[in-house]
């Protein structure tokens, strides 16, 4: 049988997964008129035979054949190690997809987890997707270079254009025109080492047979190009002018984008997918239904004198967010003038907030998943509720429905959650059975003791219900005499109008949290038990680091109570006692970190100064990152925190400092007799974080053993 034209780019990518693809046989599968996509793998006398419709279809072959033995590849094993001298027997299987679409990634992932990888990294993800069946990825990287050539060409100042595009990692938020003029500059080499980056990863999406999805200009522009009577659009503050879409203008600006585009990163095929979204959280400048719709048709028309078959992937994101404005008889409005077959509508927070269930505007549509907000620490994820979602879908087809995928706004969190999701497009699964198998497949071993800590973990973080992140206390902003994670908002929520997202972070936890915490902890205990009988160290001490962690942040959030209930009661000594106790707490938090590279600052911030050439351009890029994960914008912004992670080197020097501040602005208040002054802590408060925001380096990493050190933790804290 003659081998498919993927068969050699299927082989490289078993090579560097520690596989031998010599002993792997690639043949095509033939297409099946009752799915989009199909596969089959077998194996015998060490030689495993992996058939697909596609590339993508027979790398997911390949991963289930390795879920049957006992292995799995994800973010964290992304190697068979230790490697197989050959391919164990298998006997034939077939999987088959109704999702013709796949999808992966979020603008914002782009910002929250990808901003400073090398080729390296995303040559690894881009294995990743293709053994977890992504057809299309949506790829931002070198969005702002092509925008600045944009900009130069429309007669912007080289100075402005690169001012009006600021900082790496918030590119995305300016792609989409909530922000500008933040941050940066980026390094004289930039342009020149993104580029390549860029190139190289959409020349191995393409290898892969997937169809890179391309940014392209929403009409966000500087006053120097938009004019003076042009509209604006508001986000946390930044004020940002925008052309008319169904203007001239516009779709001058946008077809020299494309043209850019093509130039500098070669043809996007034939039928090309771009992203466009010009009111992700902001207001459109007028509610006219005329007026919207002449806005949709300009966006679909701009792309279309350029790109003839281009589809326009549309995030349903503000429909749901801002729902006050999006009325059903506007939504219809904005997209009444863009054909059916050129438009393909995202029903994002799907495992949340369904929009499919009232209907999808009669559009092609796909659902997503973004489960995780900002990056920031939460081990959470409903995998039943998640198989029962897919599942739904794949079984009821609802009308226009193309695909699914996932859209977080950062990976390299709550694995389980993101692997369930990548079998479930193959077929339907028992969750308890899959989370069994899951912590066999994880660790590398047989063992009762890894499969009811999933049992555990899976009647409580991934427990029925658990769509939302559970908030860290440790990460909440102290700003006032009351509880700082009180009045959290709900991330994510449809906003009242008029309405800004709020400064802090999710909402006060429901008391199921700090019930399951002995559950959570005899987990992590059951995991720390497995030690070096597990031959996946890394996942596994991933693992117990982070369950350890949350169940050592949420009990602290006792202290912090205890703190307010001693204010309440003018108790001096009592209030410095669940001060010094929370304090303690914090620092074994950062300790227990520490002992892991993927949880030090000093990680970010090495591969952000990497991007820089001199030690100016390095500075930048580490300010840039350190804001990010701290301040996040302007003082002003409102988005402090939003992005807080359980980070070695932040928790230290900047978590700590904080809720010191806090503390003794509370007891000092009782020593005097008096009611503190709330101008006072403010000021201290975003001394601590600018001084953070400002800093250089980070002295936060450990020699100690990740289980030994988490172990010591629980003991401490009495589980």
């Amino acid at each position: 049988m003659t081998e498919p034209a993927f068969a050699d780019a299927l082989r490289g990518l078993i090579s560097r997964m520690g596989g031998d693809a010599r002993g792997v046989r690639i043949e095509p599968h033939e297409s099946r008129t009752d799915a989009a996509a199909a596969a089959a793998f077998d194996a015998s006398g060490g030689i495993l035979t992996l058939q697909g419709t596609d590339l993508v279809a027979a790398a997911s072959a390949l991963a289930a054949y390795l879920r049957s033995q006992g292995r799995r590849i994800t973010w964290e094993t992304p190697r068979l190690e230790p490697a197989w001298d050959g391919w164990p027997d298998a006997p034939r299987t077939t999987l088959r997809t109704p999702f013709a679409i796949r999808y992966h990634l979020n603008v914002v992932t782009h910002g929250y987890s990808t901003p400073f990888w090398d080729w390296d990294r995303w040559e690894r993800e881009l294995d990743w997707m293709a053994l977890h069946g992504v057809t299309h990825p949506l790829v931002l990287t070198a969005y702002e270079v092509v925008l600045h050539e944009t900009l130069r060409r429309a007669g912007v100042d080289e100075n402005e254009a690169a001012a009006w595009i600021g900082s790496a990692p918030h590119v995305p938020w300016m792609s989409m025109g909530g922000m500008h003029d933040f941050g940066g500059p980026l390094p004289a080499r930039w342009a020149e080492r993104r580029l390549d980056l860029a190139r190289r990863i959409l020349a191995r999406a393409r290898e892969y047979g997937m169809t890179p999805v391309l940014p392209a200009t929403g009409g966000h522009v500087p006053a120097a190009i938009a004019g003076a009577a042009a509209a604006d659009i508001e986000w946390q503050g930044w004020r940002t002018p925008m052309l008319d879409p169904s203007s001239a203008e516009y779709t001058a600006l946008m077809r020299t984008f494309l043209e850019v585009q093509r130039e500098l990163l070669g043809d996007p095929g034939a039928d090309p997918v771009f992203a466009v979204d010009p009111y992700i959280e902001s207001l459109p400048p007028s509610g006219d239904p005329a007026a919207l719709a002449a806005a949709g048709r300009g966006i679909h028309q701009a792309l279309a004198a350029v790109h003839p078959t281009a589809t326009w992937l549309l995030q349903g994101w503000p429909f749901h967010y801002h729902r006050g404005f999006w009325t059903p008889e506007r939504v219809a409005a904005y997209l009444s003038a863009v054909p059916h077959d050129r438009l393909l509508l995202i029903d994002l927070w799907g495992e949340h907030a369904p929009m499919w269930r009232e209907g999808m505007h009669g559009r092609r549509w796909i659902w997503t998943a973004v489960h995780n907000f900002g990056g920031r620490f939460a081990l959470f994820g409903d995998v039943r509720g998640l198989a029962r979602d897919m599942s739904e879908l794949a079984e009821l087809r609802p009308e226009r429905l193309e695909g699914v995928g996932l859209a977080p706004e950062a990976i390299e969190n709550n694995t389980v959650f993101y692997e369930a999701a990548a079998d479930l497009v193959w077929g339907p699964r028992d969750a308890d059975a899959w989370l069994a198998d899951f912590a066999r497949q994880r660790y590398g071993l047989d063992d009762d003791d890894a499969r009811e800590a999933w049992r555990l973990l899976g009647d409580t973080l991934y427990g029925p219900g658990r769509t939302r992140s559970i908030p860290s206390p440790v990460i909440a902003r102290p700003w006032s005499a009351a509880a700082p994670f009180a009045g959290q908002r709900l991330a994510g929520e449809a906003l009242p109008e008029p309405a800004r997202m709020s400064a802090n972070i999710d909402a006060e936890n429901d008391p199921a949290v700090l019930g399951d915490l002995p559950s959570i902890a005899r987990a992590a205990r059951l995991l720390i038990g497995l030690g070096d009988r597990s031959p996946q160290r890394e996942p596994l001490e991933r693992d117990v680091v982070e369950l350890t962690g949350h169940v050592l942040a949420q009990q602290a959030r006792q202290h912090i109570r205890g703190v307010l209930a001693a204010y309440a009661a003018r108790d001096a000594d009592a209030a410095r006692g669940h001060a010094e106790r929370l304090r303690a707490d914090l620092l074994a938090l950062d300790a227990l970190v520490a002992t892991r590279p993927d949880s030090r600052v000093s990680t970010w911030v090495s591969e952000a100064r990497s991007w820089g050439d001199t030690p100016d351009e390095q500075d930048v890029m580490e300010r840039d990152a350190r804001s990010l994960v701290s301040v996040w914008g302007h003082q002003t912004s409102g988005l402090h925190d939003y992005s807080g992670r359980h980070w070695a080197g932040l928790i230290r020097d900047l978590y700590v400092p904080r809720w010191a501040a806090w503390t003794d602005w509370l007891t000092e208040a009782i020593d005097r007799g008096g009611e503190p002054d709330e101008a006072v802590l403010r000021r201290r408060i975003v001394e601590i974080e600018e001084s953070w925001r400002a800093a250089r380096g980070s002295a936060d990493e450990s020699g100690s053993d990740p289980l030994d050190a988490a172990a010591r933790v629980l003991n401490s804290i009495g589980y």
